[in-house]
């Protein structure tokens, strides 16, 4: 069978994901941990043999739901068989009670039964496919874990369906027979219930012969409680008739202290009512003594300073408006000396030529504009045009002279006018010529004249008059000097707010006698310290009046208070407080008196008869409580002696074994055999159970181990890159050296002994080839590689792949870069999940 397509529909991190697998031997898959490697092995795994079977140990059988809540979860594989192509799918949605997914197999394009893909591959299942023919890091990990025996048998049942789950099964069922039972063991279940079954038996004996000792014992038990119950009965009679004589002989000293007190009653007349008010008027005058302690100590603390030109500072305080109003002119004020500042610069920005006329008086200004209007125009230069055609008629009446010349010889008369036209018109072009430049002439002087006015003009006013709009000049010149004036008031108004200040500052510093400058907020502030001071004083004055009218209110009310307190004490017919106080105690003695002769007269209300008769008789009831007193002493001798033989038979009964003992004996006996029975036979079921697996297994691996072995010595040799040799199996697991050397598996290094466990997985593979051909999965198994082993692993591969299609899935740059195949990548995170 040959993998020639994967496609994943919803699975871990994978939607909508698929390969195209572009060789039939060997296939790269590229890409970073956490990529999706693993998930994509356990896809091929799962889409073969069904998903969620969480309940095995192999990490192939993980739950890959996918990550987003996205359905259905699964997808496709496409293989290619001889001229067959299968296509399994298997889809998983929610509801599916299966938890495998539904597979739908198509050969061809066709649907077909799932069995008829399976029994290509003798129906293997997804455990025989795991152990088989996918090899990774758990796979390895679990191989140098293992013990010699362990190994040693994992090797020998390599490839036997389950091999690896009925190792285990038989060595956990050997363990639970052996905690079971052992030959020489105490401590194993059966051989201390054997133990326990004869001790059992003799304790069951022993109970018997003692239960009818137990027998005789009790009935002699019962007869001394009965006689102890009859003298608990007659002494609980005698103190009950000792406890009333020594109540009557107690309540006889109260009678005793009754009479006394009947003696000590005095009749006294107490007003309580008029003694609480004569009490509260006293406390009141106490406190009102107090509070005029403390205002008299109040009034002694306040100060009688008052400060010191009262009027004048109230003045001061209100300039406080007029002050807020001359802060708010101040601002304005420096506001407009920047504006007119802006303006005057803006001013001299457009006519700069405004500084030289600012020292210039009204008659000078009026001069100025009569001097420039007198100035003439400014000359045009002129260029005469004149000599230019002057100069041509001198040219052409030249020229007519020559030719007249020429024709002189040929054509005499036409020469001759020729000659003549030429002389006349160099005539008539000096002529004009002459009145040409005396035009010229008297042009040029008239400019000298002119520029010559407007030179002076300049000279005298460093003004170009060319240049100069002499209106606009004059107008921003007014507008300059306006400018100027409103500084000059706006700077006198300036002084004035800052005189007054500055008298003002002086007036609030003449007042609270500390320095203030001239700055607007530091007189606030002075002000502000002003009106505190008028307020507290004006506090002061009126905490003073108050004061003195509550020390006024407070003695009238203390003197009232002393005449209501004389009235009571007159009505109490005492001369002072301190007596009346003596009254009252005398009056609680009494009530105290009064309060004891009640109480104990109440008591022995029930008892008064008998007690004035002994009284009367003295000694009767001292008498009766000694011959109880001896009764008692008889009958408490009585029952120690009874408790004494009750005690002594209860520990010889319980010495003994009653009836409960006898069939509690009889049953733990039956427990005990019941329990070696039930423990026997779960030995025996594990003992059993654990034979059959071994031999099951050695069954299964008679035939095949042999020549299985023969390979993997091939391909060890090629992995190890010829270093070893051979492969023995014995009792213990060695390999052969190049050198003749032989070492056991345990003393092999982790990588060496990865490719031992490597090689003879290939080898099982490569002898159940012509009955069941399955790609091989690689899953980062080589990390634990150096590169030397890589290069010895390529080889390796090559080989199997001639006749089983290999898939590798691996994190490692070199190793791709050595299998020089190019790879299938995984790219972290732009998976669609």
């Amino acid at each position: 069978m040959r993998l020639k397509q994967i496609k994943i529909v919803n699975f871990g991190q994978f939607s909508n994901k698929t390969f195209d697998l572009p060789s039939d031997q060997i296939n790269v898959f590229f890409g970073a941990n956490e990529a999706g490697k693993s998930t994509t092995v356990a896809f091929i795994k799962q889409v073969m043999f069904g998903f969620h079977l969480r309940s095995n140990a192999s990490p192939f059988f993980e739950d890959y739901t996918p990550l987003a809540h996205v359905s259905p979860m699964g997808g496709s594989l496409v293989f290619e068989n001889d001229d067959s192509e299968y296509e399994l799918e298997r889809l998983y949605a929610k509801g599916d009670k299966t938890k495998r997914g539904i597979l739908t197999v198509k050969k061809d394009g066709q649907v077909v039964p799932e069995n008829l893909f399976f029994d290509q591959i003798q129906n293997i299942d997804g455990s025989f496919y795991a152990d088989s023919f996918i090899f990774n890091q758990e796979m390895l990990g679990q191989v140098t874990s293992l013990s010699q025996e362990d190994l040693l048998e994992r090797i020998y049942y390599l490839g036997a369906a389950n091999s690896g789950q009925l190792l285990k099964l038989r060595d956990d069922f050997a363990k639970e027979a052996g905690k079971l039972f052992k030959k020489t063991g105490k401590k194993p279940e059966v051989n201390r219930l054997l133990k326990q079954i004869e001790t059992d038996r003799d304790q069951l004996a022993q109970t018997k012969a003692e239960f009818s000792d137990y027998e005789k014992l009790a009935q002699d038990l019962k007869d001394y409680k009965d006689r102890l119950r009859k003298a608990q009965k007659a002494l609980a009679n005698i103190q009950n008739k000792q406890a009333s004589l020594h109540e009557l002989q107690k309540e006889l000293s109260n009678y005793t202290t009754l009479l006394d007190l009947q003696k000590q009653i005095k009749d006294i007349k107490f007003d309580s009512e008029n003694y609480q008010k004569a009490q509260d008027l006293m406390a009141q005058g106490r406190n009102l003594q107090k509070m005029m302690q403390s205002l008299q100590e109040q009034l002694s603390s306040l100060t009688d300073n008052e400060i010191n030109d009262a009027a004048e500072s109230k003045k001061v305080v209100q300039q406080k408006p007029q002050l807020l109003q001359w802060q708010a002119e101040y601002r304005n004020c420096l506001q407009k000396a920047d504006q007119l500042k802006q303006e005057k610069e803006q001013l001299l920005a457009l006519s700069p030529e405004i500084n030289q006329l600012l020292d210039l008086q009204t008659d000078d200004i009026k001069q100025l504009k009569e001097d420039f209007l007198a100035l003439p125009s400014k000359p045009n230069e002129e260029f005469n045009e004149n000599s230019s055609s002057d100069k041509i008629w001198y040219i052409v009446g030249a020229v007519s002279a020559v030719i007249g010349l020429i024709l002189l010889g040929t054509a005499g008369v036409v020469g001759i006018i020729a000659l003549i036209a030429g002389i006349g018109l160099a005539g008539f072009g000096y002529v004009k010529s002459e009145q040409a430049n005396k035009q010229q002439a008297a042009i040029l002087a008239k400019q000298k004249a002119v520029k010559d006015r407007r030179q002076a003009f300049y000279s005298k006013y460093n003004l170009d008059p060319d240049m100069l709009d002499l209106n606009s000049l004059l107008t921003n010149l007014n507008q300059y000097k306006l400018k100027e004036s409103a500084e000059k008031t706006n700077s006198e108004q300036l002084n004035e707010i800052n005189q007054k200040v500055a008298q003002l500052a002086a007036n609030v510093q003449n007042i609270i006698r500390k320095p203030v400058d001239d700055g607007f907020d530091q007189i606030l502030n002075g002000l502000d310290e002003i009106e505190e001071q008028i307020n507290q004083q004006q506090e002061l004055v009126q905490k003073k009046s108050n004061l003195s009218n509550a020390l006024s209110q407070d003695k009238q009310d203390l003197e009232e208070l002393n005449l209501q307190l004389k009235a009571v004490l007159a009505q109490a017919n005492v001369e002072d407080m301190a007596s009346y106080d003596a009254a009252y105690q005398e009056f609680l003695a009494q009530a105290k008196i009064k309060a004891q002769y009640d109480a104990l007269e109440k008591n022995l209300h029930d008892d008064l008869d008998e007690l004035k008769q002994e009284a009367k008789e003295p000694g009767k009831v001292l008498a009766q409580l000694q011959n109880l007193a001896a009764q008692a002493t008889d009958t408490t001798k009585e029952i120690d002696a009874l408790q004494a033989q009750v005690a002594k038979l209860q520990v010889q009964l319980d010495n003994l074994a009653d009836s409960t003992a006898v069939f509690e004996a009889k049953q733990e006996l039956a427990n005990t055999e019941t329990n070696f029975v039930n423990s026997s036979q779960e030995y025996l079921a594990n003992l059993v159970v654990s034979r059959w697996i071994s031999r099951s297994l050695d069954l299964a691996s008679n035939e095949r181990f042999p020549k299985m072995l023969s390979a993997a010595k091939e391909y060890f040799a090629l992995l190890t890159g010829g270093r070893y040799v051979d492969i023995i199996l014995d009792k213990k697991l060695t390999v052969t050296r190049k050198d003749g050397k032989k070492r056991e598996v345990k003393y092999l290094s982790r990588g060496t002994a990865e490719q031992l466990y490597f090689a003879l997985k290939l080898a099982f593979i490569e002898q159940i080839k012509d009955k069941i051909n399955l790609p091989i999965l690689i899953d980062d198994s080589f990390v634990n590689f150096d590169d030397r082993r890589i290069g010895y692993i390529k080889k390796l591969l090559e080989k199997v792949s001639e006749n089983n299609q290999v898939l590798i899935f691996t994190a490692q740059e070199k190793l791709v870069d050595q299998l020089e195949i190019s790879p299938l990548t995984f790219t972290k995170g732009t998976q669609d999940a």
